[in-house]
């Protein structure tokens, strides 16, 4: 099976989608590629399947021959997503044009309804909600104790209005040792916090014992485009809290969510006082919820499988294994 994803973009996109390409090139019998939007190399690709995004367009070929497409798109549904997350106007026009087999979003299947009307004007929705990447994250790649909290993102105007008031107060508290990786507006409220390289964002995340996670405004408010961010934590070893994001405690059972910024700073600083044997009960039990449905192999496969590429989907499936059975070996001989 050949698979084409569309050029990479800046952002959380492009990172996103480069861990659809490690996930797929795990199996054998797939061959994944970025497609520049020529004719020329999609010809000589020859894709069976290619995933493009609203946000992200590029000139699909009206001669596919047997190729499917499959789009990312924003929510498009009888509900508002403040502020203006609904698909515009425009990309509507755009994707139904590309006639796709079938289109995706940042959701789960307890989300739908937001993507609703993509299922009613015949192009069936297939949940693509951010998850974590088996293949670079993993509790071996640090000892966990080299740092109370642990914390890598970007922070800019809108996303500050929800983290500021959760992450200011425990990054500030000097009873817990911290390390802090980020771009953007950080310098504007913290000083000394730089950009970590892509290579070194696994031995961060698995340097602590906390990783706080924050959702931006509207996914506190409405459940949808949870960041990859919990999902990366956990299976790096280090112990996630979330702000109360709408039904995700109903999601990651194991996660503590915290309705304040002040219950958000208790929760992390009780956390960072657990003993060993405390600390990697609730790791071991985090690890083993995400391990078991929210990796990109899941998302994938769930995709494929809408597809029909069943054969592909179960692969994906039995590749994660060899990513995820020495983290759950790793727990196990803690216990």
């Amino acid at each position: 099976m050949k698979v084409l994803i569309c050029h990479r973009p800046a952002g959380a996109f492009g990172y996103i989608t480069d861990s659809w390409i490690n996930a797929l090139c795990a199996i054998d019998g797939i061959t994944v590629g970025r497609w520049d939007g020529t004719a020329e190399s999609w010809e000589k690709f020859n894709p069976d399947l290619y995933c493009g995004a609203s946000g992200h367009r590029q000139k699909i070929p009206r001669d596919r021959g047997k190729c499917k497409i499959a789009i990312h798109v924003n929510p498009y549904g009888p509900i508002k997503v403040e502020p203006n997350i609904n698909e515009s106007k425009d990309a509507l026009r755009w994707v139904k044009s590309q006639e796709p087999d079938a289109v995706y979003g940042y959701g789960l299947e307890k989300d739908r309804e937001f993507w609703s009307y993509w299922d009613r004007d015949g192009t069936p929705w297939v949940p693509m909600a951010c998850a974590g990447d088996a293949t670079l994250f993993s509790p071996l790649n640090g000892a966990h104790d080299s740092y109370d909290i642990v914390y890598v993102g970007g922070r800019w105007a809108y996303k500050a209005k929800s983290m500021d008031p959760y992450l200011l107060p425990v990054f500030t508290d000097h009873s817990m040792s911290h390390l802090v990786y980020g771009w953007g507006e950080w310098g504007q409220v913290m000083r000394g916090v730089n950009q970590a390289t892509d290579d070194e964002v696994p031995g961060i995340l698995s340097s602590g014992c906390v990783g706080p996670c924050i959702s931006e405004p509207h996914t506190i408010r409405y459940g949808i485009d949870v960041p990859e961010r919990v999902f990366k934590v956990i299976l790096s070893g280090a112990i996630a809290v979330h702000d109360n994001a709408k039904d995700l405690g109903a999601v990651l059972t194991t996660v503590p969510m915290c309705v304040s910024p002040q219950k958000y700073h208790s929760t992390i600083k009780k956390l960072c006082s657990l003993d060993g044997t405390d600390r990697l009960i609730l790791a071991a039990a985090q690890y083993k919820q995400v391990a078991k449905s929210h990796t990109y192999h899941h998302r994938l496969a769930g995709l494929l499988s809408r597809l029909g590429f069943e054969e592909e989907a179960e692969g994906l499936l039995t590749a994660l294994g060899k990513f995820i059975d020495d983290g759950l070996q790793y727990y196990n001989n803690c216990s």
